[in-house]
């Protein structure tokens, strides 16, 4: 049996489905302008989203892993807001999860409940302008100073920056590249000498805002950090495992939404006197994208079924790299097919698929690029890639 056919599976995916269609209705208008919508966070966060694998001790919802992609994947096929849904799972996987992983229990219970609920939004503050796959190059460093650290730094090209009050940072806490010298602190965007600088626009995800997050002698206690001092490659690595892994269910519920109006189209859409899925050009994408939809699916919830709450990916890195390799790529390529199905309607604004489209070419991107990974598939099969 499949894990999608887990009769419990099905009902939490169904559940959000229905549910996140009610958040449709200006998507194209928010998508063209780049506007997040808060109202509908606090929405989603008060059906349960946001506490799903935290703990029940603050409020959570311990479920397994796969309930999380189930409601991952109804989520995105009911909501075409893609940019929006990329902010909500993030927010689990990314930093709700390294919070709950690495956080001390006085962290926990003070940041992590209102993150549930959605009263607060936190950022992830790891990418520099010249620091992205390269971590040693990072430029933001933090200096003990008594029970503190002094933070100076500028993070760029971050989800969610704009409206943050809340980011994990990742600083030198060592002038050496040595896998010890970065330290992840959890930091309140209130505090004196942090802020948020210019935001940018992009292509795809639109309704999810990027920015800068700046911090100029930002004293942050030693209280706050996650982890240990030195260890926050550890900390970057296993949120980031978490991303690869989970992350990717994004594309699911598009690809389901994308393949019921594909094969609607090429039943009703006429050339030539026939219908367009009676050419063998057509009918043949469509095989390629069912294809690629059930296999990604497989993919995704084999890694989540081997996945336990707050656990170490390391033994999996080998699986969460190809993992999001193998859905990104199949991912990208379903929704040029379906372009080419729509033709020209596809193409306007006032379609999902181009909106679906512009948001797959993130996935390449995101969590390690997809030749980054490649790479770390190679060394972690024994190969002296550089």
């Amino acid at each position: 049996m499949q894990p999608w056919h887990d009769p419990d599976l099905e009902e939490i995916r169904e559940n959000y489905l229905q549910f996140a269609e009610k958040l449709n209705g200006d998507t194209p208008k928010r998508d063209l302008e780049g506007e997040f919508s808060p109202e509908r966070w606090k929405r989603v966060a008060d059906s349960g989203f946001l506490r799903l694998l935290m703990p029940n001790s603050l409020g959570g919802n311990e479920v397994p892993v796969t309930h999380l992609v189930a409601a991952m994947e109804g989520l995105g096929e009911g909501c075409r807001d893609g940019g929006f849904n990329y902010a909500l799972c993030n927010q689990i996987c990314g930093i709700q999860n390294t919070i709950n992983m690495f956080g001390s229990d006085q962290l926990k219970a003070e940041y992590l409940p209102d993150l549930m609920s959605g009263k607060s939004m936190a950022a992830y503050g790891f990418t520099e302008n010249t620091s992205g796959s390269d971590a040693y190059s990072m430029e933001t460093n933090a200096i003990a100073d008594g029970d503190d650290f002094i933070l100076n730094g500028t993070k760029q090209y971050i989800t969610n920056a704009p409206y943050a009050n809340l980011a994990i940072v990742f600083a030198k806490t060592t002038k050496t590249r040595s896998p010890f010298s970065l330290t992840a602190f959890l930091v309140d965007m209130d505090w004196d000498g942090a802020s948020h600088g210019q935001e940018f626009d992009k292509m795809g995800l639109r309704t999810v805002r990027m920015g800068e997050l700046i911090f100029d002698n930002v004293r942050v206690p030693k209280s706050n950090i996650l982890g240990v001092k030195g260890g926050g490659l550890r900390v970057l690595t296993e949120s980031t495992l978490w991303e690869r892994a989970i992350l990717t269910a994004t594309a699911l519920g598009p690809m389901a939404r994308g393949l019921k109006s594909c094969i609607e189209r090429a039943k009703s859409r006429t050339q030539f006197d026939k219908p367009i899925g009676s050419f063998q050009q057509i009918s043949s994408k469509i095989a390629n994208m069912i294809q690629r939809y059930k296999l990604s699916r497989l993919v995704i919830y084999d890694m989540a079924s081997r996945l336990g709450n707050g656990t170490s990916l390391q033994p999996h890195a080998q699986d969460a790299a190809i993992a999001k390799i193998f859905v990104t790529d199949n991912f990208i390529k379903f929704e040029l097919d379906a372009m080419q199905i729509f033709g020209v309607r596809g193409y306007l604004l006032e379609s999902f698929h181009q909106q679906d489209l512009r948001d797959s070419l993130s996935f390449s991107i995101w969590a390690g690029t997809s030749e980054t990974l490649r790479n770390t598939v190679a060394k972690l099969a024994g190969l002296p890639v550089e």
